[in-house]
């Protein structure tokens, strides 16, 4: 045997999903942007309903929201591979749970560290520090019903159909955008509608 024969094949890490790990992680990826781009246009409708006019509620320059990505990943990884066994009103329940603590971190967490606010529910009835409210809760609820109930099963089939190589290329892809648009953002941050600067 060869002293080289001995050495790891490293080969297979370059090549597309080889192993159902790597699919999942794809398959996480593609969520975190379908949530992301949702939340996206949703916050854009928002705003096009009560404004009459386009904006870009994010961080970011680009067609996203990561927020939203977090959540989309966070429901599946705790939701998705038990709805069968969860009626959908428990869904409903525990999207609600976990979006509102998701929401109340972050928002803690921009506010406290770099007094920054993206958004005040200050407005609503039964909110907490402006950060959560009952009638996000109710939306993150809805939602969560949508996505686990609805449409993560049908979006998962699309994504098998297409070639383990063309996933990889539009995660790639996407990846990079995000990752030049993070870094645009931190050197010139967008402010985006209705957010609090100090």
């Amino acid at each position: 045997m060869k002293k080289h024969d001995r050495l790891p094949d490293f080969s297979k890490l370059c090549a597309p999903e080889q192993t159902p790990i790597s699919f999942f992680l794809s398959q996480q990826i593609y969520f975190f942007f379908l949530g992301s781009i949702g939340g996206f246009l949703w916050e854009v409708a928002i705003f096009l309903y009560r404004d009459k006019t386009f904006a870009n509620r994010g961080f970011l320059y680009g067609p996203w929201l990561p927020v939203y990505g977090i959540g989309a990943v966070l429901f599946y990884l705790l939701l998705g591979c038990r709805r069968k066994k969860i009626h959908p009103a428990g869904v409903f329940f525990l999207s609600a749970a976990i979006g509102t603590g998701l929401e109340l971190l972050i928002g803690w967490f921009l506010d406290t560290f770099w007094n920054l606010r993206y958004w005040d529910y200050s407005g609503y009835p039964f909110h907490f520090h402006g950060y959560i409210c009952l009638y996000a809760a109710v939306g993150f609820g809805i939602a969560g019903v949508l996505w686990i109930c609805v449409l993560e099963a049908p979006l998962t089939r699309l994504w098998k159909r297409l070639t383990p190589k063309v996933r990889l290329g539009l995660n790639t892809l996407l990846l990079l955008l995000f990752a030049a648009d993070c870094a645009a953002a931190l050197i010139f941050p967008n402010h985006g509608a209705d957010i609090t600067f100090p």
